[in-house]
């Protein structure tokens, strides 16, 4: 696993937040497929391996080559670490070996100092007295891009700094264009290692998962490049990360700036080229001029801030975007494992690139859902379950041996050994807060076609579309909508913080269990819809889209849905929500997925500057929320519900310069017969509500 630039953030926020993370007891969550629970296989630690494959045992000893100079065309030098397998004696053991390369945004000298900690060092060391707390220490570690794992069974390990981070020369910006000409480079590199096979396997977690991928679509037919293992890569880095359709992410931007942005890129030439004073003093100053051109981090916080060009997608964003590189891979036919999360920030942008690459690899457009009865391919697969950002895999009822997993997907394309990894009808699978395991061909799941729920008078949720000629319900605008740091969305938006910070004491994140919208009158008067209570075991997979038809009395608009399970005692659980302000409303078709009757169920707003279109007073107004996909069981008792609020703080702020025109702001929900709002809800044939 890699690390995200959030990962760090860990350490720094942990006194703060212990206070918060043990005001409740563990959040559940749930994973669905249309099969009565009973049918379920239960996920254990051998989930999502071959039946007759077991890892090899730690055959080699560990050599290590530490700052390898690859200079780039520029003149700009990268630095890598090489570890390589060794014999009894300490030497260079007989090859050739497959590799295993990971691009690191966050120091490879950071990852040496978490596996020093973890693994070597003081781990084994309090292993017995601190358990959970190594163990956190560990994944952490595997995040950061330690790989020792591989070369004890065979492969020889390559970490990298990119352009402006570590130990390595330049200027970072987010996924900058000239990372990709400097992966051509350093992949051409690394095939012609010493000992080596020349073939290689790219792995990393968020920004290493998405520079893998970026590297994978530009390269050439033929590439070195075999096999990728993507943990938690997203798809679009402005529509997963910043801008959640007009709603800015302050929640994801806080758990990042301080540290791993601004301080990280400052320690890591120390700890990397502190033998080397020139050097560390030469990259020091690069990594702090960094922070001042136009592309730096805080420049362009300032510039999205002030409205500018960052705040908006376009010509910028997208070449930066996932979703744009997805027919190359395909094209190049290089097999991808991808790992995503449901309580994970990119929840949304995962399942698209999986099924992007589907779509792409069948010769269908990238862009839209995978067609109900589209065949797929076991060379592209996508595991996902209750899982937060730095974490992938680990839960405390779905722990799974991720290692394990990508050790046999690269044995399968870099070894060739066919261990039946690859040859599976359902490549897509997830696994539920209580260890169900679901699988399917198809994203969206073919099981569980959408359908749509309508908003009535009384707060209820019903299949069938309304008659009355007036009725709605009023949102009043109010910015701090949320009002706490403990809910849901802030909790996956920042960056799986607190899930980490939990872990090291055994238990999972609490705060996930909390929708951020309560209904608390007068104090919060947000519009509650319930279906009627489930009769059999209901399962939800997928996307959502909230069709919301609302009169403003203002000029602009802002809506913020999230979706809850409720129990009988009347206990609610976060499922998932999703953000609309009102002139980020214009869809681009291309890339929105509608259901059979034409609804739509994942909305792509455009984001661009041109793209925003007025909010009209009193003008009725359809909006169309994406609410990030869930996958979750109800159970019989339970119903289904959704809140509509106004705003999302402390997670999401909206356009500085709109907010005069928000104040004031009353928007009526419509549910009559010319404009009844709507859920499009992929719900699987179990059963229906009762009426």
């Amino acid at each position: 696993m890699q690390m995200t630039r959030g990962a760090f953030a860990t350490l720094i926020h942990a006194t703060a937040l212990v206070a918060v993370l043990f005001a409740a007891a563990a959040a559940p969550t749930a994973t669905a497929d249309p099969a009565p629970p009973a049918a379920f296989p239960k996920a254990n630690a051998r989930t999502g391996l071959p039946d007759d494959w077991r890892p090899g045992p730690e055959r080699y000893g560990i050599g290590e080559t530490k700052n390898v100079e690859i200079p780039m065309t520029d003149g700009v030098v990268l630095r890598a670490d090489v570890r390589y397998p060794t014999d009894a004696s300490g030497a260079p053991a007989p090859g050739p070996f497959p590799i295993v390369l990971t691009q690191t945004s966050y120091g490879k000298d950071s990852a040496g100092f978490m596996r020093l900690v973890s693994y070597e060092g003081l781990g084994p060391l309090l292993e017995g007295a601190l358990p959970s707390v190594i163990d956190v220490l560990k994944q952490v570690s595997d995040a950061a891009g330690y790989g020792d794992y591989f070369v004890k069974r065979g492969y020889i390990s390559v970490i990298a700094d990119i352009r402006g981070t570590g130990a390595s020369g330049g200027q970072w910006s987010v996924l900058q264009p000239q990372e990709r000409e400097d992966s051509k480079r350093l992949v051409k590199w690394a095939a012609g290692l010493p000992n080596s096979t020349g073939e290689i396997g790219l792995w990393g977690l968020s920004y290493l998962g998405m520079s893998e991928l970026m590297t994978a679509g530009v390269l050439e037919p033929g590439s070195p490049i075999k096999a990728l293992f993507p943990l938690m890569p997203g798809n679009h880095a402005f529509q997963d990360l910043i801008s959640h359709d007009g709603f800015l992410n302050i929640a994801f931007l806080s758990s990042i700036l301080a540290f791993p942005i601004t301080t990280l890129p400052q320690l890591d030439p120390i700890l990397g080229l502190y033998r080397e004073p020139g050097k560390m003093a030469s990259v020091f100053v690069d990594h702090l001029l960094a922070h001042l051109q136009p592309d730096g981090t805080w420049p362009s916080i300032i510039n999205a801030l002030l409205d500018g060009d960052k705040l908006y997608n376009g010509p910028y964003w997208e070449s930066r975007a996932i979703d744009n590189v997805i027919e190359g891979i395909a094209a190049n036919d290089i097999p991808t494992y991808l790992i995503s999360g449901q309580y994970d920030l990119l929840q949304d942008g995962t399942p698209r690139t999986f099924a992007g690459l589907q779509n792409a690899y069948a010769g269908r457009s990238h862009n839209g859902p995978m067609p109900a009865d589209a065949k797929s391919s076991g060379r592209f697969q996508m595991l996902t379950g209750p899982w937060f950002h730095i974490q992938p895999g680990v839960q405390r009822n779905t722990d799974i041996d991720m290692h394990a997993i990508q050790l046999a997907w690269f044995d399968r394309w870099l070894k060739n050994d066919r261990n039946g990894i690859d040859e599976t009808p359902t490549p897509l699978h997830a696994i539920d807060i209580d260890g169900n395991v679901i699988e399917s061909a198809t994203y969206p799941v073919r099981e569980a076609p959408a359908r749509n729920l309508y908003l009535e008078a009384g707060g209820r949720l019903s299949p069938d579309r309304p008659t009355a000629p007036v009725g709605s319900d009023r949102v009043d605008f109010t910015p701090v909508n949320g009002g706490t740091i403990c809910n849901a969305s802030f909790s996956r938006n920042f960056s799986g913080v607190y899930e980490t910070l939990a872990s090291m004491f055994g238990a999972d994140d609490p705060c996930a269990r909390f929708p951020a919208h309560p209904n608390v009158p007068p104090v919060l008067v947000n519009p509650q819809y319930t279906s009627e209570a489930f009769s059999e075991p209901t399962v939800l997979a997928g996307p959502i889209g909230a069709t919301l038809f609302a009169v403003s009395n203002r000029p602009a608009s802002a809506f913020s849905v999230t979706v809850q399970d409720i129990a009988p005692d009347g206990s609610a659980v976060a499922l998932t929500d999703g953000q609309l302000a009102g002139n980020y409303r214009a869809l681009d078709e291309d890339r929105t997925w509608r259901a059979q009757d034409g609804s739509v169920q994942a909305a792509f707003h455009p984001g661009t500057r041109e793209s925003l279109l007025p909010v009209v007073p009193g003008e009725v107004t359809e909006y169309n929320v994406k609410v990030r996909p869930a996958f979750h069981v109800f159970q019989p008792g339970h119903r289904l519900q959704i809140t509509i609020a106004s705003g999302d703080l402390p997670t999401h702020i909206l356009n500085p310069k709109d907010y005069p025109s928000l104040f004031g702001g009353a928007y009526d929900i419509q549910r009559t017969g010319s404009a009844a709002s709507f859920l499009t809800v992929p719900l699987a044939g179990v059963s229906r509500p009762e009426r």
